[in-house]
């Protein structure tokens, strides 16, 4: 079985609760400073339950309600509290998936005799108590019946589907609430007679296979209540679509505490060549840096900064999360886990123009088609002391989320 977890308004909550004025408020997330000229990224449930949605504009969100309140987003902050969480539910015996900045997946395929509902609680009941939020939960043999059980509960909802009830629960509810049916495969399938979640499942799946390909075999098989381990829940969402991240990071937690700038500044310089890495994979380039410290305390910051060119490379990464951590000369720091990252992510389309850059850009691409054929870090940038940092027994902890609260 399969605990999905959904956090609920996840940046309006964390706002929210930050700042206990925004409570009970239409609350606006949007993604620049400029309230009137920028998208939402996220609202409130007040402000959902008015008609606003993430992806529409402000202006059209202030015409719906002009006395929303308005904050910008602040992805350091929503991603340090998304990993804290995360921190919280490896102390659970399961596989454990961070799927997107607000997403979780536990999975006990291996585990006999789980109280599956009593666990679900639990967790419910640890974020609300250490973060003063709320998530919903999906507890089901697939990661798409999961995920479906999460968004039915919301909001802090919590619905169990097995073989005994799935049908019963799917009974009417509308098939675009399926995790990759978008509006045009909905209208798709609305023109077959299928518009809802039980009339998909009876459909013939050759009908399907015949008509959408691949697409129609997935369709056919995703509201099956068949068991899937958390390595299979990519193999469960549409096959045709490719949703890209919002965001890109690692973090790393330190065996000790420490505030030896020279190994502070090599996990930086080393999490910004990883998150270089996987944004040149991606075929990306970022323009939003972050970066956030804390210690043995429980102590620390979190910086970001939006700069105007996009960048994929892991020095340059690098470079600019250090013009964020601004550290005067002497100045000392103490950190017992780090995470870097990047946002604002735009398909990789700006040719270099310097010649330097040109020369950068092709050892990277060289060296990123070594290492997928011989495997990661059979080469890296000289200045990675990869053999002191120990690097293939570490563990680091990706923060590949999408950033949508």
């Amino acid at each position: 079985m399969i605990i999905h977890i959904d956090m609920d308004a996840f940046f309006a909550s964390i706002e929210q609760t930050i700042n206990p004025a925004l409570k009970g408020r239409p609350l606006i997330v949007g993604s620049r400073n400029n309230k009137y000229h920028t998208v939402v990224c996220a609202a409130s449930y007040e402000a959902k339950r008015l008609g606003i949605d993430s992806g529409m504009s402000t202006k059209e969100a202030f015409s719906i309600c002009p006395e929303a309140e308005f904050v910008a987003t602040d992805s350091a902050r929503y991603l340090y509290v998304s990993e804290q969480i995360f921190g919280m539910l490896k102390t659970y015996p399961c596989d454990l998936q961070h799927s997107s900045i607000d997403e979780f997946d536990l999975g006990f395929s291996n585990i006999q005799n789980i109280d599956y509902l009593s666990i679900a609680k639990e967790i419910k009941q640890r974020i609300e108590n250490s973060f003063q939020i709320t998530c919903s939960i999906g507890i089901a043999p697939s990661w798409q019946l999961a995920k479906l059980g999460s968004k039915i509960g919301k909001p802090d909802g919590l619905v169990f589907i097995d073989r005994a009830n799935y049908l019963h629960i799917l009974s009417g509810l509308p098939i675009e609430k399926i995790c990759g049916i978008g509006p045009s495969l909905t209208t798709q399938l609305n023109d077959l007679g299928i518009k809802t979640c039980d009339q998909l499942i009876k459909y013939p799946r050759q009908i399907l296979v015949n008509k959408f390909g691949k697409v129609g075999a997935w369709l056919a098989d995703c509201l099956k209540p068949q068991h899937h381990k958390i390595g299979q829940i990519n193999q469960s969402s549409n096959p045709n679509k490719q949703d890209l991240p919002k965001s890109i990071g690692h973090s790393y937690t330190l065996p000790k505490q420490t505030s030896n700038p020279q190994i502070i500044l090599g996990w930086i310089r080393l999490l910004s060549e990883m998150v270089g890495q996987r944004l040149r994979k991606l075929n990306l380039e970022a323009q939003t840096i972050y970066i956030w410290i804390n210690n043995n305390q429980n102590r620390g910051f979190s910086k970001q900064k939006t700069f105007q060119t996009g960048i994929s490379l892991g020095i340059d990464i690098f470079m600019r999360s250090m013009t964020i951590l601004d550290l005067k000369k002497g100045q000392k720091i103490s950190i017992r886990a780090i995470g870097v990252g990047v946002s604002s992510l735009k398909t990789h389309s700006r040719t270099p123009l310097l010649e330097k850059e040109k020369i950068e850009e092709s050892i990277a691409s060289a060296t990123d088609k070594i290492n997928d054929k011989y495997g990661d870090w059979t080469i890296y940038p000289a200045d990675l002391n990869l053999i002191h940092m120990n690097l293939k027994s570490e563990r680091f902890t990706p923060l590949d989320n999408s950033l949508t609260g």
